[in-house]
């Protein structure tokens, strides 16, 4: 249902000289996530999209230019389960730039985190400068971003293939366990995947808990390919 396959309707654009495509499923999935702001107002549902946007380009932009910098050639897409830097590794690719290219993108959306967090106290005396309409879509602009770049840099920090955090975790794995590494990286994936699919269940985080076990069935399955 959810297609990566490029269609007329995504959005393509370039920039620092590196392409982006955004799947039509992006904008679906963040409007759903953002669906009952535009109850409160329309303006603020379109800044929630836009801050979702950019707070995942930031993300992958964090991996995709420091991808760039080590000579490798990346192209960036944005879909309905976040976003991907693509290129292809070659012998060059150690251990110690993967993980470095893995924590760049929890790094890049933790320093606009910071960011946003610094405008929100410095927009409160600027109040006066603004009309009241526009200093509320600000300071929920800023807010919005607050929350996603801290949620979306610590799930993606989080011991679970393919994550940002699961690569990682694996790349320590395979160091201590060149044969059996990925296999305890996968596991270690299911396990604390599988609990938190089954808490977002339980709160009524529906689309939360259909991501998570998406990467539990993942790392199962890689589990399952290493004779779990």
């Amino acid at each position: 249902m959810f297609s990566t396959e490029p269609t007329e309707y995504d959005l393509r654009f370039s920039l620092f000289g590196i392409p982006v495509r955004v799947s039509i499923w992006f904008w679906l999935l963040a409007a759903f996530l953002g669906f009952d702001l535009i109850q409160n107002s329309v303006g603020l549902f379109i800044v929630w999209m836009l801050v979702v946007f950019i707070s995942i380009l930031v993300h992958e932009f964090g991996h995709a230019l420091l991808a760039k910098a080590f000579g490798y050639p990346v192209k960036v897409l944005l879909y309905h389960f976040g976003g991907l830097a693509m290129f292809e590794p070659d012998s060059r690719y150690t251990r110690t730039k993967s993980i470095a290219m893995s924590l760049a993108g929890p790094g890049a959306g933790l320093c606009l985190f910071v960011v946003s967090l610094i405008g929100s106290f410095f927009l409160t005396p600027l109040q006066g400068a603004f009309s009241e309409s526009a200093f509320e879509l600000l300071d929920n602009a800023l807010w919005f971003s607050i929350i996603v770049n801290l949620t979306w840099s610590l799930l993606n920090l989080l011991p679970i293939l393919p994550l940002d955090g699961g690569n990682v975790f694996r790349e320590i794995c395979t160091y201590f366990s060149p044969y059996n590494g990925i296999r305890y990286a996968a596991q270690t994936g299911a396990v604390l995947a599988g609990v938190l699919c089954a808490y977002c269940v339980t709160q009524g985080m529906i689309y939360n808990a259909v991501l998570i076990g998406s990467l539990c069935a993942q790392n199962i399955q890689i589990a399952q390919q290493r004779r779990w």
